[in-house]
């Protein structure tokens, strides 16, 4: 593992020249280029750059600002895509703004956005003033398309933007006034992505009439000129065209604000691999060549310097689909997130009983980018079971040994177990294998469903179980017991046994779950007359046959994932109380309320020279802390205890169970009939799938922050575990002892398995990630043998590994320079450590630290 640039340039040197570690020259070169864009500020659109369509443009008469204004919405978002690419390739803004560029060493050619989840973006403007404020009394305006859905980047590849033209064309001719708008939208945001890919054609050739004719960088460039001029317009005819096409697309989708992964790149390449090989003109080092110079630019506008992010976020950015509310979440957590995944592996997607394995010769050199090259995106998912061969295995651990948090595992019998469970047949087989990950590891069949999700606390359940509906972080002489919630149960005097508690409990989740769906559905379908999405809408099968926008019904599925958060918090919060006060009776629930409601005493009052709590059970300072302490003293999920382990799982099973049962309630019956009226079509039912998971992505600082104090030991507002991982060190606990252990938490790897070997993994289709920390020198050969055994199922469904010594994480904290390669796994993504705020640094720092 190189911890810094400067190691990484010394480690190349020191390589014989046909070395497997060491890329091409070209590679070389981008890396160096990279390494230094990585250091400056990055370069951004200013608002005044991309304007108004037709509000503030002197290139436009009276009459064709109000022609404009008459369109429809989707044309008009339609010619906004154009005006965007017009617009980020105008010389004057690239130069300024870095929109547009061609580097002579580059052999894939395209400029991603600065775009990213946590920093905002820009966009061309396109309502009315009127319109605008019509759509912000819902929080939504032109930057709300939510992107995070798995394009089918592969009918691009193999049809070309020209034949879904001509389909557009055809549909055309049967379709009704709404679906003849929506057709004429989507060709025209198509035919602007011809038109960008011509514009980089015509830049690569610029480009190389300025180097010298024996310069061997200029053929290829005018080979790359020359790709761009086919493709995407026309099919892919090799494996390089197909790699160029997959860019383009995928870089034209985030500059209209569709931040959106990649899907099953190896599926979508082997095949024009295969042949290239085949006819003799690709080898293999050309094949990984191509792939490198691929990561290298998906990975050039992550900042190193988080003083350098922007802040362009708007109350109304990448809304969830069926949420009501401004858009405020973790931003600081997210300042590299680009939603860049890539899945590789599993298994071939067929109806066949019995799956093949679909690992390939493009999933070997998927895994050797991320093993070679130190990038933090995109992120690699790795899908495995237990025909995954060994040495993709082998591949997959030293990838991860590298230090780059990639691959993620996610285990295919479990994942499409989830599915099958709730979709049963209304899903084929082969679309519950076909899944792949967007965003941060969520899963969805690709290039064929629309996906939103929401969350629900657990954490916040046991607040409102102990505490009659409120929760602890508002208690205090305004709200007296806490914010309410939920329903008003019994106090915790009248909770005398655990199966109270546990009802109590049960009876705020229930009523969370129906809020979900009832928000659900009551919110369905409002982006499609604010920001729809023509461009992505046609690299999802269903919108372009039911002539329907993304946002509009179109896709041919509808999968929607509420996630409970906090799982290990909760669990252990259990069990501190179902041990304590009910087995032991050690504790009194009373006194453990009032010890949590004043945040395990920090929030104590002086009342006649006293300190006590602002109201309920007097408990002294002493008495608290010595509670906190028999709480922390307790084992804790994740490390193989069965007798803490069991609530997590009967926590997901409730979750699962109540789920179900309010979807199929009557009390959403007509809400959901409505919608199964409004967007039915002939060839395909419309019908919402409620695909449970168990996940926190990046916002386990921010959950955590609006959570009070929990029954673990944990304080208020202190974050949770990230996913379903083992909860870190309390952030008043130092996370290195002075007892001689590297950590204040260790577990072996294997024993944590057993924490997640439950029946109720196979009930969680959009998965449940366990987030480990490795120690540097965590032999290659036992993570090797240990991913097997995941592979096999011997633990979750998902599961992530950052590598990195606490001695590293507390050098990084002191000496940035030194240390800025370090990359971490972020719930959902890779992140450089140097980049994150002091608060984020400290929950990698107190994750536990697993051994072989």
């Amino acid at each position: 593992m190189l911890h810094s640039d400067v190691a990484y340039w010394r480690y190349l040197q020191s390589l014989p020249p046909d070395h497997p570690d060491l890329p091409s020259p070209r590679v070389c070169a981008l890396l160096q280029r990279t390494f230094q864009l990585w250091r400056d500020k990055p370069l951004w659109l200013n608002e005044d750059d991309v304007g108004h369509l037709f509000r503030d443009r002197h290139d436009l008469s009276d009459e064709q600002r109000r022609e404009l204004a008459s369109e429809p919405i989707p044309l008009r978002k339609s010619r906004a895509i154009r005006r965007m690419f017009e617009i980020i390739t105008d010389a004057n803004v690239a130069r300024r703004a870095g929109t547009f560029a061609v580097d002579p060493d580059e052999l894939i050619l395209g400029t991603l956005p600065p775009f990213s989840v946590g920093q905002g973006k820009e966009f061309v403007r396109y309502l009315t003033e009127e319109e605008e404020l019509r759509a912000m009394l819902s929080y939504l305006n032109e930057l709300s398309p939510m992107g995070h859905i798995v394009p089918d980047h592969e009918r691009v590849v193999s049809r070309g933007l020209e034949g879904l033209i001509d389909d557009c064309r055809k549909r055309s001719r049967t379709a009704n006034e709404r679906g003849k708008c929506f057709l004429s939208a989507v060709r025209i945001a198509l035919e602007a992505v011809i038109f960008l890919a011509g514009r980089y054609a015509q830049e690569a050739e610029r480009v190389a009439a300025t180097l010298a004719q024996e310069d061997p960088r200029r053929e290829s460039l005018q080979q790359a000129a020359d790709r761009l001029r086919r493709v995407p317009a026309k099919p892919a005819e090799t494996f390089v065209e197909a790699v160029q096409s997959i860019y383009l697309m995928h870089c034209a989708l985030h500059w209209t604000v569709e931040i959106v992964p990649l899907g099953r790149l190896d599926q979508i390449l082997q095949p024009l691999y295969e042949r290239d090989i085949e006819q003799g003109r690709l080898t293999p080092t050309m094949a990984q060549e191509t792939l490198d110079c691929f990561w290298i630019k998906l990975d050039e506008r992550a900042i190193l310097n988080r003083r350098h992010l922007e802040n362009r976020f708007t109350a109304c950015d990448g809304v969830l689909t069926g949420y009501f509310g401004p858009s405020n979440y973790d931003q600081g957590g997210l300042l590299n997130q680009w939603m860049q995944q890539i899945t590789i592996g599993g298994v071939i997607a067929s109806d066949e009983e019995h799956p093949t394995d679909a690992c390939n010769d493009v999933t070997a050199m998927c895994l050797e980018c991320a093993r070679r090259l130190p990038l933090n995106s995109p992120t690699l998912d790795l899908r495995v079971h237990a025909g995954t061969p060994d040495d993709v295995l082998r591949l997959a651990a030293q990838a991860l040994m590298s230090g780059g948090a990639h691959p993620v595992l996610l285990q295919d019998d479990k994942i499409i177990a989830g599915f099958r469970e709730v979709a049963g047949d209304r899903l084929s087989l082969a679309s519950a294998r076909n899944y792949a990950c967007d965003g941060c590891y969520e899963t969805m069949p690709a290039g064929e469903s629309e996906f939103s999700f929401g969350f629900i606390s657990a954490p916040d359940l046991i607040e409102k179980a102990l505490n009659r509906g409120a929760s602890f972080a508002g208690a205090g002489p305004i709200h007296l017991r806490g914010l309410k919630d939920s329903w008003r149960t019994p106090p915790a005097c009248q909770l005398t046994t655990w199966d109270q508690l546990w009802a109590t409990l049960i009876a705020h989740l229930d009523l969370s779950c129906h809020r979900y769906i009832k928000n659900l559905l009551a919110n369905y379908g409002t982006k499609s007359d604010v920001a729809p999405s023509p461009l992505l809408s046609a690299l999802i099968g269903g919108c372009i046959e039911s002539t329907r926008d993304l946002v509009d019904g179109g896709a041919r599925r509808h999968i929607f994932s509420p996630l409970l958060v906090g799982v290990s918090t909760a669990a252990d919060s259990l069990h501190a109380l179902r041990s304590l006060v009910y087995e032991q009776r050690s504790v009194g629930l009373e006194e453990l309320v009032s010890a949590v409601a004043t945040n395990w005493g920090a929030n104590l009052v002086s009342t006649n020279g006293r300190l006590a709590p602002a109201l309920g059970t007097a408990v002294s300072p002493q008495r608290i802390a010595e509670i906190r302490s028999m709480c922390d003293d307790l084992p804790k999920f994740g490390y193989g205890n069965r007798e803490v382990d069991e609530l997590a799982w009967k926590l997901i099973d409730e979750f699962c169970d109540r789920l179900i049962a309010a979807w199929s309630s009557e009390l959403h019956g007509e809400a959901r009939r409505a919608l199964e009226r409004r967007y039915a079509h002939e060839n395909h039912a419309f019908e919402i799938l409620m695909i449970p998971g168990v996940g926190t992505f990046e916002q386990y600082v921010f959950s955590g922050s609006l959570v009070g104090a929990s029954p673990d030991g944990r304080r208020a507002g202190d974050p949770i575990a990230s996913d379903l991982s083992p909860a870190p060190v309390h952030r008043d606990r130092s996370p290195t002892p002075d007892n001689g252990s590297r950590h204040a938490r260790t577990g072996a790897l294997a024993d944590s398995f057993r924490s997640y070997a439950d029946n109720c993994m196979r009930r969680l289709g959009d998965g449940a990630p366990a987030d480990y920390n490795l120690p540097e020198n965590f032999p290659v050969e036992d993570l090797a043998s240990i991913l097997k055994a995941f592979a096999r199922g011997e633990g979750g469904s998902v599961a992530t590994f950052t590598v990195c010594d606490p001695e590293t994480f507390a050098g990084a904290q002191r000496d940035p320079e030194a240390f800025n390669l370090v990359r971490v796994r972020m719930g959902g993504w890779s992140e450089f450590f140097v980049t994150l705020f002091p608060e984020h640094q400290e929950h990698h720092r107190r994750r536990p630290l697993f051994v072989s």
